[in-house]
């Protein structure tokens, strides 16, 4: 039996990577493809750092995993580039359904509405890269060096990028 509202997460789903094909002017969001083209549930995504922040230069690839009632919650996000980020999750969680390595804050999109779509999921993103948030840290060692050793932060930030990105 066909899930309604599966069907109409992905309807929405299929229009928003439609979208995303099409060249926006001024703004160039990360590249996308589907991991499967056969499921639109699940998608990879590329990224090319910023100029202007320690990212730059790097290219990140994150994966953007569609709940079967999307729009109503956000989709997962997480890096599987490694990347040092005080608002991305450094580590694997050992417990059953546990954060992937590199996923992002849940609190950075805990404003998430039904009416946003996928664009604005890479506005936060990049948005993220620029404007790092202490205050939603995976741990309190990286945000003890955010807040006060920032040099160190934006080095080992520098590093990640060039050895992984």
């Amino acid at each position: 039996m066909i899930d309604p509202v599966k069907l109409k997460a992905e309807k929405r789903i299929k229009e928003e990577y439609r979208q995303i094909k099409v060249p926006v002017l001024n703004w160039s969001p990360p590249s996308v493809s589907l991991v499967n083209e056969n499921d639109f549930f699940k998608w990879r995504a590329f990224l090319v750092g910023p100029k202007d922040t320690p990212y730059k230069g790097g290219l990140f690839i994150f994966m953007i995993e569609f709940p079967d009632d999307y729009p109503n919650h956000p989709p997962e996000i997480y890096f599987t580039t490694p990347i040092y980020h005080i608002n991305v999750n450094p580590v694997k969680s050992n417990l059953p359904g546990g954060e992937p390595l590199g996923h992002i804050s849940k609190s950075i999109l805990k404003g998430w509405k039904p009416e946003y779509k996928i664009l604005e999921l890479f506005t936060i993103i990049i948005e993220m890269l620029y404007k790092p948030d202490p205050k939603n840290s995976y741990g309190l060692d990286i945000a003890e060096e955010f807040n006060f050793n920032k040099p160190l932060y934006e080095e080992k930030v520098k590093y990640f990028t060039k050895k992984y990105a």
